[in-house]
């Protein structure tokens, strides 16, 4: 897959994580660096959500894209029924272009110019078909991720070093824990993005407070965490999609690019 989708994510994470550390270089008085501070503290949060969202739609297309390239490259391909039911907007397919590749990419991307996705079901919904059995988010992955140095616990609900020390049987308890406690806490990260988009962090009466700087930087360290290990994930797994669908190699390395 393209790393372009990646790299956006990185730019724009980035881009979070320095209104974070503006907003901390402001005091808690006077009252207006006080409110301008939590304002701040906001933007970054939404912002990091906004390079998720983008990260996954991007993702998306470029695998949509890749997907109908490889079929046009190789006719003989065996694609499953599901392909065949996307939908791209004429327009996109019939313009001329140089590049073939870039015929499907617009495509895809015209189709999922409207769309969002902030939620992990969002997010199920649009890859899990690509993968094989055993292999789909978010569950049969959270052995590798809960094993892994910076897992955390606000995201698993267990330390990597008491996962690890558990027998079999108790680690298959603590992964089914684990998806009610990473579903949760982007469930929660999500719908503050989404009321600072809708209501100005002002779902009832007052503004939620919003003061430390430490809780937006584990917002992104979250969204990090999620969006480097799907990236990781996508990339093995559509291989795997390609060459199930019988793909040469030479189609697979131009899959997309």
């Amino acid at each position: 897959m393209p790393a372009t989708a990646l790299q956006h994510f990185k730019d724009d994470i980035a881009r979070a994580g320095a209104i974070l550390t503006h907003a901390d270089s402001l005091g808690h008085a006077p009252l207006a660096d006080k409110m301008l501070r939590a304002d701040l503290l906001r933007s970054a949060w939404m912002f990091a959500v906004g390079a998720l969202d983008a990260y996954f739609c991007d993702a998306y297309t470029d695998i949509i894209a890749a997907t109908a390239s490889s079929k046009s490259r190789q006719q003989t391909i065996t694609l499953p029924e599901w392909v065949y039911e996307v939908k791209f907007p004429l327009r996109a397919i019939l313009e001329e272009y140089d590049n073939e590749n870039w015929r499907w990419r617009m495509a895809a991307r015209k189709m999922m110019e409207r769309e969002n996705v902030t939620s992990l079901k969002a997010v199920q919904d649009l890859f899990n078909k690509f993968f094989r059995p055993g292999q789909r988010f978010f569950r049969d992955q959270l052995d590798t991720w809960m094993s892994r140095s910076d897992a955390r616990i606000r995201l698993f609900g267990i330390l990597q070093a008491d996962y690890l020390a558990k027998s079999p049987q108790d680690k298959r308890k603590a992964r089914e824990a684990a998806i009610n406690q990473l579903k949760e806490r982007f469930r929660t990260v999500f719908q503050r993005r989404h009321d600072c988009i809708h209501n100005c962090d002002r779902p009832r009466m007052s503004p939620q407070p919003l003061d430390k700087g430490g809780t937006v930087k584990k917002v992104i360290q979250d969204i990090e965490f999620l969006v480097n290990r799907c990236d990781e994930h996508i990339n093995t797994e559509f291989r795997e999609f390609l060459g199930t669908a019988g793909c040469s190699p030479a189609t697979i390395a131009q899959a997309g690019y």
